[in-house]
């Protein structure tokens, strides 16, 4: 037996044959996958690794068969067998990721999902590492029964894709209560990641561990049939146990607050936009990318790339524009908006095409990337919701089926919940740092060209546009310029070429400050208290007629500078 401490479970041990799983090549390039990719670049302690975490859901997921020694009879060939399986099959959930696995196949079509068919006969590179790994391990006897299990994780979100397996003998009835315990809804990987992921950002959030004495295991009726699944017992002689669905409604709040503070953080999207991107322009696909950890594929390609570059560095795109769901429309009754807003995700083609008419139009600098558009999924949805819970009668119930009819305090806490949840989902342009002066025009010839390209008509959020105008500098200094320049008659006769032109100069001149808006005090009050804002006129229309007037000095840089600090 061997012991690895855990900077969150504390103590784990491992038998000789899971220590000869964790000590393949493959099971070892773990430790180079962050779990939290690039969110490091905001939360500066948040590079734990995959390797961490499946040590984690393993010990997690062995607590919670303790719990259910019906299923794991101590003592038994059959107990002995499926915990077997179950800390085998924990171990290796994550083995098919790619380098910033969730935002690369999350958000690349030409990258699948670390569990989807991607080899032409219907199996993962999951199942393919997953075989290896166990072969090479001396485990062979247990690939097809892991294999199994993590099949019936990867179809749980839907039970008429899950049950026909079963049916058809591709999934071993008595391995669902297995992939339940580690990845269907309220799971070992939830519980170690909501943990793990909130202790290593420094939030100071995490659950209670008496949720493990709910788990139970029971009889899911569908069509007809009945399959033996992982269940929370809410209810306690037919009254709903308060305790339980507190502790229950905490997991869901934890986990939308790991998703707004952290998963969907600006700071986050940008890196990620950046990284999609890079990744896009090298043209490597998932058999290149699982050469490399992390850090190796920037280490190896940042030099080739000026996106990777700036990621190196630490140097992020900023955002010009925010659009929430709510304020995404389609007017075209031949498109249905989310069928459009997928497309805008699932199609690079379609996001390179909006990115690159902005370039062109607004002569933004063409030997480099200007502009990004993120685009995440456009369905969000809490899953832990799903999760089966005993209810009145003995009957099992999905946690979202329960209407307002069987218990309306505990169908309106879920339903608020369930709501919010697709909040968090916003679509993004970000412009080069340099170029965020030029924020204003460039959102909005974003907003007519997505409109033509895409048939989406996106409006900025209100709060974000706040924000730009009375935070950012570069932004709120940019906005003045403009207004400015289109009060000046000799720009208003210059022909479209030509407004480009001196649009693109002028904001050339403006002084750039790269770190604008982490200033606490960066606002326009206190830069008025520095300078008056009809002093900051004055310097504008001073480089306005410079350019306008070709002035010798302004050719040479030598014009009057905008000082702000």
């Amino acid at each position: 037996m061997k012991v690895i401490r855990d900077s969150v479970h504390g103590d784990i041990e491992l038998s000789a044959e899971e220590m000869r799983i964790v000590h393949t090549p493959s099971f070892q390039r773990l430790n180079g996958c962050k779990q939290l990719g690039l969110s490091y670049l905001v939360y500066p302690a948040a590079k734990h690794t995959r390797f961490e975490h499946v040590l984690g859901v393993m010990e997690l997921a062995t607590r919670i068969a303790q719990r259910l020694e019906d299923h794991f009879p101590p003592g038994t060939a059959d107990g002995n067998e499926r915990r077997k399986i179950l800390r085998f099959a924990a171990l290796l959930h994550d083995i098919g990721h790619v380098p910033f696995g969730h935002t690369l196949e999350d958000e690349m079509p030409s990258i699948p999902e670390h569990d989807a068919p991607s080899d032409g006969t219907g199996k993962s590179r999951m199942d393919a590492l997953v075989s290896e790994v166990l072969a090479d391990s001396g485990n062979s006897d247990y690939i097809d029964l892991v294999v199994q299990v993590l099949l019936a994780i990867r179809k749980s979100k839907n039970d008429r894709d899950l049950y026909p397996l079963v049916e058809a003998g591709k999934i071993r009835q008595d391995l669902l209560v297995l992939a339940d315990i580690i990845g269907n809804t309220i799971c070992a990987d939830l519980f170690d990641y909501i943990k793990r992921d909130h202790m290593m950002t420094g939030i100071r959030a995490t659950y209670d561990d008496r949720i493990f004495r709910y788990f139970a295991v029971g009889q899911h009726e569908f069509q007809g049939k009945h399959y033996t699944r992982l269940l929370i017992r809410l209810v306690k002689n037919g009254r709903i146990r308060g305790d339980c669905l507190a502790d229950l409604l905490d997991i869901l709040k934890l986990r939308y607050n790991l998703s707004d503070k952290v998963l969907f953080h600006p700071k986050k999207c940008a890196a990620d936009a950046m990284l999609i991107k890079a990744v896009a322009e090298l043209n490597l696909g998932e058999k290149d990318l699982l050469k490399y950890s992390d850090d190796g594929l920037l280490d190896t390609f940042w030099q080739q790339n000026t996106l990777l570059k700036m990621l190196r560095s630490g140097v992020l795109f900023k955002p010009v524009f925010v659009s929430r769901l709510e304020h995404v429309h389609c007017y075209n009754e031949e498109h249905e908006r989310d069928g459009l807003i997928e497309q805008l995700r699932t199609k690079p083609e379609l996001r390179t095409r909006v990115e690159k008419r902005i370039e062109k139009e607004l002569g933004l600098p063409a030997d480099k990337t200007s502009v990004l558009i993120f685009c995440p999924a456009p369905d969000m949805t809490l899953k832990p919701v799903r999760v089966l819970v005993q209810w009145k009668s003995g009957t099992i119930r999905r946690l979202n089926d329960i209407n307002e009819r069987d218990d309306a305090v505990t169908a309106k806490q879920v339903s608020i919940l369930q709501q919010i949840y697709p909040d968090l989902w916003k679509l993004y342009l970000f412009v080069l740092p340099e170029l965020r002066s030029r924020g204003d025009r460039i959102k909005e010839k974003f907003r007519e060209i997505l409109k033509e390209e895409a048939h989406l008509n996106a409006t900025c959020d209100p709060a974000f546009e706040n924000y730009l105008e009375t935070g950012c500098i570069n932004y709120a200094t940019g906005q003045r310029l403009d207004q400015q320049l289109y009060a000046t008659p000799a720009y208003n006769v210059l022909p479209r070429e030509g407004k480009v032109a001196v649009w693109g100069k002028c904001h050339a001149k403006l002084p750039f400050d790269a770190y604008d808006e982490d200033y606490a005090d960066a606002d326009l009050k206190t830069i008025a208290s520095r300078l008056e804002l009809s002093a900051i006129s004055q310097q504008l229309q001073v480089i306005i007629d410079a350019v306008l007037q070709g002035d010798a000095s302004a050719a040479k840089g030598e014009q009057p500078r905008l000082a702000l600090h």
